[in-house]
């Protein structure tokens, strides 16, 4: 039986509830699930760093509290693209090939798939042309880990750029990223999103630590 812990990173009690109504849909067949609540006032990457090191879940997905995870099978898939291959580590919904000198990956070629925005709308990026796609970096709205790295809480002190940061670290331990195919969105991320004051100070930050590694230097 694999192990899966859920870790929502949240303090909204109605958007909480919200997203485990969906949590508690999944098929879960042959799996353990175990749901984690976390949350920071300082950064999300020190709320997921709490939850890490408490869950002994092999598989780690972390997401917003505003997500609603769709594919009811999603558990059954997850499992099917990490185990076609032993070198991914990390998956997300929708992601970068490469991330471009900007930082910003949607400016990038991407991949995946989203129900995003309100009302939702299907944002629809290139389709994996097997089972999965490895690319540089993917959107923190949900990741799945098979491996335990810890968050760079000590340089994204905030609540961006902390999912490419991840992948960066994934991608130094000589771990793949990867977006899977989905024939329709397995997930509807309600945020809109932002691109704040804050936004662009932890970009700058994320540049400063992954820009020689993003140039090939």
């Amino acid at each position: 039986m694999e192990h899966f812990a859920f870790i929502i990173c949240s303090r909204d009690d109605a958007r909480y509830a919200h997203c485990l109504q969906y949590l508690y849909a999944l098929d879960r067949s042959n799996v353990k699930m175990e749901i984690w609540r976390v949350s920071s006032r300082r950064s999300i990457t020190a709320a997921y760093n709490r939850a890490m090191r408490r869950s002994s879940a092999s598989y780690k997905v972390y997401l917003h509290d505003d997500v609603a995870i769709l594919n009811r099978r999603f558990c059954r898939d997850v499992l099917k693209v990490f185990k076609a291959n032993p070198s991914i580590g990390l998956l997300g919904m929708c992601g970068c090939k490469q991330i471009p000198p900007s930082g910003i990956w949607w400016e990038g070629v991407s991949y995946g798939m989203v129900y995003h925005g309100e009302p939702p709308r299907p944002l629809l990026f290139k389709q994996p042309t097997g089972l999965y796609e490895r690319v540089a970096a993917v959107d923190g709205l949900l990741m799945v880990t098979r491996c335990d790295v810890p968050w760079r809480e000590d340089i994204i002190d905030g609540f961006h750029f902390y999912d490419l940061s991840q992948c960066m670290e994934f991608a130094r331990r000589g771990y793949w990223v990867v977006v899977p195919w989905q024939s329709k969105p397995w997930c509807y991320h309600k945020s809109t999103g932002k691109l704040d004051e804050e936004y662009h100070r932890l970009r700058q930050v994320f540049l400063k630590e992954y820009a020689p590694e993003l140039s090939g230097g």
